[in-house]
């Protein structure tokens, strides 16, 4: 029971947009799948063609750590949902915004731990590891900073729109994170 008595679930039933998003956010998503798809799809190819060279790679990750990170991202990414439902949209796009930077300072805590061996490894696992992961950083970092501004005034269109960039964001998460820790 919430503090209005009924029993509504965390989030709403009914989402606060209710329309069809611009094609050009559909097009950004699709582009930014593609390029992450190729740079795993690499990834992938190399890793087969070297599997000791992967051996010698996933000696250095910490899983531990990139599950931990992955627990951020994905709560952060159910307070981003809640906002798109009208339930407190400010908070839970401010909890969102913390849960990603979260998931950043982790990365940074993964990297300064984990690049010394693949900056000493030869390779294109070695190379490609800090492109997609970095790439990801970096879209992490702005998207949560997007979904400060938009806590600062929450349309419901600006809300649903930074909220579908989040769980793209999210999603190339659970992409990457198969494909470089578990592979």
């Amino acid at each position: 029971m919430n503090a209005s008595g009924d029993h509504r679930s965390l989030c709403d039933a009914q989402p606060a947009f209710e329309g069809g998003m611009e094609p050009l956010l559909w097009i950004l998503i699709c582009s930014e799948l593609v390029v992450f798809g190729v740079l795993l799809g690499a990834f992938q190819l190399f890793s087969t063609l070297d599997p000791s060279s992967l051996t010698a790679f996933h000696r250095y990750m910490d899983l531990n750590l990139a599950s931990i990170a992955t627990a951020a991202l994905l709560t952060s990414g159910f307070f981003a949902a809640c906002a798109t439902f009208r339930r407190h949209p400010r908070r839970n796009l401010v909890a969102a915004a913390l849960g990603g930077f979260a998931f950043c300072g982790l990365k940074i805590a993964a990297f300064v731990q984990e690049w010394p061996a693949p900056g000493a490894m030869e390779g294109r696992l070695a190379e490609l590891y800090p492109l997609i992961v970095g790439f990801h950083f970096a879209h992490v970092l702005f998207v949560a900073f997007l979904l400060l501004v938009v806590a600062w005034r929450p349309v419901p269109r600006h809300v649903a729109t930074v909220v579908t960039v989040w769980h793209m964001v999210d999603l190339v998460w659970l992409l990457i994170l198969p494909v470089i820790y578990l592979g």
